[in-house]
């Protein structure tokens, strides 16, 4: 286990920008224990996790880490796994953990969540784990005058529950990320540093009381899915937002002023990315926004 000096000192060395492992995507042919290495190769400053683990002992990914050289700051757990993966996690020296999304289209679902979120808080603090939440563009869904995502961190408690502003799918959603974390001062502690180049809304989310609804594509002979023009369309547009930092309508050194202000501490900046640009492996991508995040914050 990483002790807490050696924690923040790698952080500091290597201007505290961090990397969600998710950022590799699905088809790059690493492996979990991999891009972890790979991570600490391109001189991120640690890794954000996702439960790609699950069936790793942890020991292997301790020892992943110590190769690379950078800690586990932080991980993305559906809400459904976190109590259960809290030894594991603390284990590897994971001291956030953020629920990357739920379904709730209310306010009163919204404080359900937030319910959820302060009880697995509670049961966080015992391992040094502080739980949090991750937003996309339907938390900023508009129900009884606030955003969903209001009324969440209305209802949790801020000894237990911090938060992830994800600033590419706010500015995605319509929000100012900047003016959204002035407004709510001292409850974030992590920016996701994804960069977007368009508004489209929010999307309107579901219910968590309805069944889950996937998309269901016709296989193919060889049992491929089938994916429909219209919905191949739709993903290709969401993929043209992710273009190179620093190049689309997210301020990031307003962010990270308003950010820093704002949290008694050292906030958490972790670059995660949706898709590649202008025909460039993602590697490639990855290695140029760090680059342009340590030139330019």
């Amino acid at each position: 286990m990483w002790t807490e000096s050696f924690y923040w000192s790698i952080r500091y060395i290597l201007n505290n920008v961090n990397l969600q492992i998710y950022s590799f995507g699905f088809d790059c042919g690493l492996s979990f224990l991999d891009k972890i290495r790979k991570a600490g190769e391109l001189g991120y400053a640690g890794v954000e996790l996702v439960r790609d683990y699950e069936g790793i002992p942890a020991q292997d990914v301790v020892n992943a880490l110590k190769e690379a050289g950078i800690p586990a700051v932080s991980a993305h757990v559906g809400l459904d796994f976190i109590e259960q993966d809290l030894p594991y996690l603390a284990e590897l020296g994971v001291k956030y953990v953020a629920c990357p999304m739920a379904a709730f289209n209310t306010a009163e679902e919204a404080k359900e969540l937030a319910a959820d979120l302060n009880r697995l808080g509670k049961l966080a603090k015992e391992y040094g784990i502080t739980i949090g939440y991750h937003n996309h563009t339907g938390e900023f869904y508009v129900d009884q005058g606030k955003y969903l995502l209001d009324w969440v961190m209305e209802n949790t408690d801020p000894q237990l529950v911090a938060f992830e502003i994800d600033c590419g799918w706010a500015s995605a959603a319509g929000v100012n990320p900047v003016e959204y974390i002035q407004q709510h001062a001292g409850r974030i502690c992590a920016i996701h540093v994804k960069e977007n180049n368009a508004v489209i809304g929010a999307d309107k989310p579901q219910s968590r009381h309805a069944p889950a609804q996937h998309p269901k594509f016709e296989l193919d002979e060889d049992g491929k899915p089938i994916i429909p023009p219209e919905f191949k369309r739709m993903m290709e547009e969401r993929e043209k937002l992710n273009v190179p930092t620093g190049t689309g309508i997210v301020d990031w050194k307003a962010v990270k002023a308003a950010a820093d202000a704002q949290w008694d501490g050292e906030v958490l900046y972790v670059v995660e990315r949706e898709a590649s640009y202008g025909g460039k492996d993602r590697v490639t991508c990855l290695a140029e926004d760090l680059a342009w995040l340590k030139e330019n914050l």
